[in-house]
């Protein structure tokens, strides 16, 4: 793969700030769990992977995302959610931007103006074209805490949350602003049975939806990969990528965390080397647009 080379460049250069780190946290720490590709490939269930609109964000510095891009470069990009139905079960992935902003006609400012957040369809008013009640869901999973990410979370305070344990810790602390995280976006999940995860986790136990742990953006972000029989198997991004240009540069946002996120970098593009996955950039516009939405549904 043409990235290859790329990657190789991304880890000699980290390696030796990588020792040091792991001398550093000593010998007690348990290592995060890791799922091997061989499991990711082995499942044949049904599933069902609906995509909903939840929301537009108006980005009016790309710098932010990558220093590199000129600063005031704006661009469109999107807030989607995701369900998948599985035989043992329901997962929602991402809660995009908040239906109450459906009341706002211009949007609301956020970030000192970098960015306007909208939504002119409510996440409420899609599902029950499918006749699903978030109540009913039997697990929560949010790639990261951010508003654009959370703003319907807690619709959902009777599923099953699944958070990295380093989240779930920032979370609900008196520091969780300091990693743009606002508890009012989630405080319905505070509450919530709650199952924090220490690296990758497989939902449903045969392969089919597997939570990557990928920190760097946020200490406890994570991205989805989802095998569906039909269309085959695909990878959710949360905010790995925030758009095609900087997937393709391997641009890094200025809140993130650069060891970590390269780190991650590295762990997605081996498994989209070894299993062909596809990768869907969450707030790509392009890539949303090309999307089938619900109530259709992928297979």
């Amino acid at each position: 793969m043409k990235n290859t080379l790329i990657r190789k460049m991304l880890v000699k250069g980290m390696l030796g700030a990588s020792i040091s780190f792991l001398l550093s946290i000593g010998t007690t720490q348990a290592a995060p769990k890791v799922i091997g590709v061989d499991t990711l490939l082995t499942n044949n269930t049904e599933l069902q992977l609906y995509v909903f609109e939840c929301g537009n964000v108006s980005a009016r510095d790309l710098s932010l995302f990558n220093p590199a891009i000129t600063k005031g470069t704006a661009m469109e990009m999107v807030a989607p959610c995701y369900l998948i139905k599985h035989p043992k079960g329901t997962l929602f992935w991402d809660g995009g931007l908040s239906d109450s902003l459906n009341t706002e006609p211009n949007g609301v400012e956020f970030y000192e103006g970098a960015f306007n957040f909208s939504v002119s369809k409510t996440l409420i008013s899609q599902l029950e074209e499918i006749r699903v009640k978030p109540k009913d869901v039997d697990y929560l999973a949010l790639s990261h805490l951010h508003a654009d990410h959370v703003g319907n979370a807690n619709y959902f305070a009777n599923s099953t949350w699944l958070v990295q344990e380093n989240e779930h810790t920032i979370a609900f602390s008196e520091n969780a602003q300091d990693y743009g995280f606002h508890i009012d976006d989630y405080i319905g999940l505070k509450d919530s049975e709650t199952m924090k995860l220490n690296g990758d986790h497989d939902v449903f136990g045969d392969g089919s939806v597997v939570i990557l742990s990928t920190p760097g953006h946020s200490p406890g972000h994570q991205v989805l990969w989802v095998n569906l029989p039909q269309t085959g198997p695909v990878i959710l991004s949360g905010d790995l990528y925030h758009f095609q240009e900087n997937r393709d540069n391997y641009g890094i946002p200025v809140w993130n965390s650069k060891k970590e996120t390269i780190q991650s970098f590295v762990k997605i593009d081996n498994i989209l080397d070894k299993t062909n996955a596809q990768l869907w950039i969450e707030h790509d516009k392009p890539t949303f647009d090309s999307l089938i939405k619900s109530p259709a549904f992928y297979q």
